[in-house]
């Protein structure tokens, strides 16, 4: 069939002819197009975060949390067991994984309550309702990057007032960053 015939100009076959020729021109185009779409974004990606970890310095920091209210039958065991000095932890920062630290102290600070002497006098004596009910301060040493913004330990900014959680084997305790100090 010709392009002319007889009445004039025989479209349908021009464009038959036009679609099988530019296919496969048209596919190279946009594959050639989305590779170097990928390739652009790629570099755009990877460069700041080379340059931005090259510039950063790591420094051992101490990080101390405060645990109000843990329920514990034997606070004891667990001290002498699982938290004790030299151990480590996972340590999780708003809900970030922040790697393993090490457990520098725990102490057990007591729960007490204000109690009114008959003279009018204030005593503060323990909590008889906390039976089963404990207070902790840990303090937690480890190694974080010092940015603009504050030290980051794994994935996580250490901040005064942040949630925090240790983990391991027989624990999984929330916490609240108290202090965050250089060594």
């Amino acid at each position: 069939m010709a392009i002319w015939h007889s009445h004039g100009f025989n479209s349908a076959k021009l464009r038959r002819t036009l679609n099988l020729s530019l296919t496969p021109v048209i596919t190279v185009l946009f594959s050639a197009l989305a590779v170097l779409t990928f390739a652009l974004v790629s570099l755009f990606f990877n460069i700041p975060a080379s340059n931005a970890q090259a510039n950063i310095s790591t420094k051992p920091i101490e990080v101390d949390l405060f645990v109000d209210g843990l329920n514990l039958l034997r606070p004891q065991a667990l001290l002498e067991q699982s938290l004790k000095a030299g151990g480590k932890t996972e340590l999780t920062i708003d809900n970030k994984p922040s790697g393993q630290m090490t457990i520098k102290s725990v102490k057990q600070l007591p729960i007490t309550i204000n109690v009114t002497q008959p003279d009018g006098s204030v005593k503060e004596l323990p909590d008889p309702s906390a039976t089963f009910e404990t207070n902790l301060f840990i303090t937690l040493t480890g190694i974080a990057q010092m940015q603009n913004t504050g030290a980051v330990v794994g994935e996580g900014l250490v901040k005064i007032g942040s949630p925090a959680k240790i983990e391991g084997f027989n624990y999984d305790i929330n916490a609240t960053i108290a202090d965050v100090k250089e060594q």
